[in-house]
Formats: C-alpha cells, structure tokens, sequence
C-alpha cells in the first residue's frame, strides 16, 4: 500500500503528496481545521501501519502486533516482556483499537 500522505516540518506534522496549495482553497478557519485534523490522522494511520524493528520498541507502546517477514503466518500480540515472546519476530505494528462511544 502506497502512503497518500507526507511527513512535513512544522506544526501540521502531515500533508497530503503532491498536494499544491490554491490561493482561497480554504475560505474560512473551520474548513482549513477540518482538513488539517482529517490529514493529520490520516497519516497518524498511516504511521501504525509501517512495521517497526523490534528494537524501536520500549514498554510505554504495550501490546503490539509483532511479525516475522516474510509475512506466513498470523502475527503474535503482545509485548516482548511477556513470558511467551517469541524469539522469531523481528519488527511490530502498533495495535490500532476501535473508537469508543
């Protein structure tokens, strides 16, 4: 999967590729809000989904789901401090729970 968003310098953290900016795109502050908070998660998304090495990983992240590569088998959840870790795996995604009510 190919990521639509991109890292940037700044306080907006993300931005959408080859997005070019048009004089009056956003006519007012909510509208200009609403698209920076949409890309801003968008690409925090983005982010969990990019596995991670094993050795990125320190306790505060907690559970994760941790993959071998290449990918044959369903990933392990957990955290390297539990007692059944495996020793295969060698890169994480973070766990990505549903949104509550």
């Amino acid at each position: 999967m190919e990521r639509i968003t991109e890292k940037t310098i700044g306080c907006f953290q993300y931005d959408l590729k080859d997005h070019k900016p048009k004089t009056g795109e956003f006519n007012d502050y909510d509208s200009f809000f609403n698209y920076s908070m949409a890309i801003k998660r968008l690409g925090e998304l983005e982010d969990a989904l990019e596995p991670q090495p094993i050795n990125e990983w320190h306790e505060d992240m907690g559970d994760c789901l941790w993959w071998k590569f290449p990918v044959d088998e369903a990933p392990y959840c957990g955290s390297p401090l539990d007692c059944d870790f495996p020793d295969y795996v060698t890169h994480f995604t973070k766990l990505l729970l549903p949104l509550g009510n």
